[in-house]
């Protein structure tokens, strides 16, 4: 079978289109023919060698696969060969086949194509998570908010009654955040964007901030973050770390806490599940994939590392 293997750390071009051995599913495993990985920015991190771990080289990157069940292991119960499943790894995506352990296997609904499936069920689930305590009425700030979690944060912000502030790095995305319906659109690559955020909210700050940079834009949040308000981080685009002051979280009662989908209980990802569900069902959620082929796994990491993407990225398999 056909899979992208990585030999070497460093950049996209070490994405290698490789030959490899069909795997077989141990004991409580099961064999997905992939018809759709999702690319994310941890795979990027991963590849360069700066995610907080490293896989044995050489290895296949990918940690969502999207397909139908080819076979069952050894003890594995209530799934069979045909079902349409999404799996969540630590690695072996970005191939025609790949292991996963049956207990983070996902249902796809019909009303789904397994690249959206990808999407909105690891994209959508940790919007929702994200947004648990959001609360009709408060004002939210979305960084890179026309990316794949991003995109649905907007709308899924929006139906809960929230004011929606997003921030991009270019004008297209910009326009592409206020016809999800943000409320404003703010480019965080210009000095003032703290200040345009403050602006927005008539100086009080946002009352929750959705955080995925890193870097100095981590570190500059607490200057538009309200009075008893919290930030979420759920990643680090940039890859760099940033410290925030105690005396500011004191002197401010804000909250900084984290947040990782892998985490989370599995009934509320069940929940989530049906609720995500529901909205697409319902014309309610906008679901926006960009494609690639297998092969072209490093055009897909190049635009991401780029910014050139929208929505979620993912790889498709014939």
């Amino acid at each position: 079978m056909k899979a992208i293997r990585i030999h070497k750390l460093g950049g996209a071009e070490n994405l290698s289109f490789d030959e490899v051995e069909k795997p077989t599913p141990g004991a409580g495993e099961v064999t997905i023919k992939t018809a759709a990985a999702g690319v994310n920015f941890a795979d990027i991190m991963l590849r360069q060698g700066n995610y907080f771990y490293r896989p044995e080289l050489p290895f296949t990157p990918g940690f969502e696969v999207a397909g139908t069940i080819e076979e069952v292991g050894a003890g594995v119960e209530n799934w069979r060969a045909g079902q349409r499943v999404l799996a969540m790894n630590r690695s072996g995506g970005y191939a025609e086949y790949a292991l996963a352990d049956a207990k983070t296997l996902l249902p796809i609904p019909e009303i789904l194509s397994f690249s959206e499936a990808t999407a909105l069920l690891v994209q959508g689930l940790t919007a929702l998570g994200l947004l648990v305590d959001l609360k009709a009425g408060q004002t939210i700030l979305i960084h890179a908010a026309a990316g794949g979690v991003g995109s649905l944060l907007v709308q899924l912000a929006k139906l809960k009654g929230a004011k929606v502030l997003g921030t991009a790095s270019s004008a297209e995305k910009l326009e592409k955040i206020v016809n999800l319906g943000a409320d404003a659109a703010i480019n965080y690559t210009e000095a003032d964007w703290t200040e345009q955020v403050l602006q927005a909210t008539g100086g009080k700050g946002a009352d929750l901030i959705i955080e995925m940079v890193g870097g100095e834009i981590g570190r500059s949040n607490l200057e538009c973050l309200a009075t008893r308000g919290t930030m979420i981080v759920y990643g680090a685009a940039s890859g760099e770390d940033f410290s925030v002051s105690v005396w500011n979280l004191l002197s401010n009662m804000q909250t900084i806490k984290g947040y990782n989908l892998n985490l989370e209980s599995a009934e509320n990802i069940a929940q989530f599940s049906r609720e995500l569900t529901a909205l697409v069902g319902e014309k309610k959620l906008q679901v926006i994939v960009q494609e690639y082929p297998l092969e072209k796994a490093s055009d897909a990491h190049t635009a991401i590392e780029s910014r050139k993407t929208t929505g979620k990225v993912v790889l498709t398999i014939a």
